[in-house]
């Protein structure tokens, strides 16, 4: 197209037809520049799906560490409550309650000492931060849910870590000199084990204030977890729906 205006150019430049040789010239001009934005929209056109494949595989890999820590949220759930309910009744029968069998009191204490936390399974977005493409998840939803979880995580992480230096303080140093350990742990792990346990130790442990109050702590903190727990798989829930559907 191109080389027909140029040679119709010519002719009229030949011919001394100075008008129509500047209207074709601001044609040819004209057809250039049309080809070059048709160019650049289709070179845009296929960035943008490069970006777009980009995203759906950034979603796709986001979705699975999401279906992941949803499945260990709950499993902490669970625990966490157990923890506090065992730490609840351990602080009855520090207030009083009779202690039915020994295994019952060393099953308890072992279940709320035992460290057991979980930890999010977010390697995606993490990449995806530090990289700072963040910005390439286009749908704004779905990017203030993942903040959402990350900054919940920041204030579980917070509550946990001073729940364990309670455990520390409180439970783990007082208990380390009366009870055994071993025998405590032989039985959390089957409350029907056949094991002579120490009447007289459970009642030196029975007289300490400190370890009443490790247990106080240990069951209102555990709740206090478990709930942060809860409104982060309710958060991680919204946003498995929300990046499904975007898949989609």
């Amino acid at each position: 197209m191109i080389k027909i205006f140029q040679k119709a150019r010519f002719d009229l430049l030949q011919k001394n037809k100075t008008g129509k040789y500047f209207k074709y010239a601001i044609g040819e001009v004209v057809l250039v520049v049309i080809g070059i934005l048709i160019a650049l929209q289709i070179n845009n056109w296929n960035e943008g799906q490069k970006i777009n494949k980009r995203e759906q595989v950034i979603l796709e890999n986001i979705l699975q560490d999401l279906k992941n820590d949803k499945a260990g949220l709950k499993e902490i759930v669970a625990i966490r409550t157990e923890k506090a309910k065992s730490a609840e009744i351990m602080v009855s029968y520090y207030d009083g309650v009779e202690i039915e069998k020994l295994a019952d009191y060393y099953y308890h204490w072992t279940n709320v000492l035992v460290w057991q936390a979980h930890n999010p399974r977010n390697t995606a977005f993490k990449e995806l931060v530090n990289s700072g493409n963040f910005s390439i998840i286009k749908n704004g939803l779905v990017r203030g849910l993942l903040l959402d979880i990350s900054d919940s995580y920041e204030s579980l992480f917070v509550v946990r870590n001073h729940l364990y230096d309670d455990y520390t303080i409180y439970l783990y140093k007082p208990y380390s000199g009366i009870l055994d350990y071993q025998d405590g742990i032989k039985v959390w792990s089957n409350r029907n084990t056949e094991i002579e346990l120490s009447a007289e130790d459970v009642k030196e442990a029975l007289q300490s204030k400190v370890i009443k109050n490790g247990f106080t702590l240990a069951s209102f903190n555990n709740i206090d977890i478990k709930d942060k727990l809860v409104d982060i798989l309710n958060t991680v829930d919204s946003a498995i729906d929300l990046i499904e559907k975007e898949i989609k």
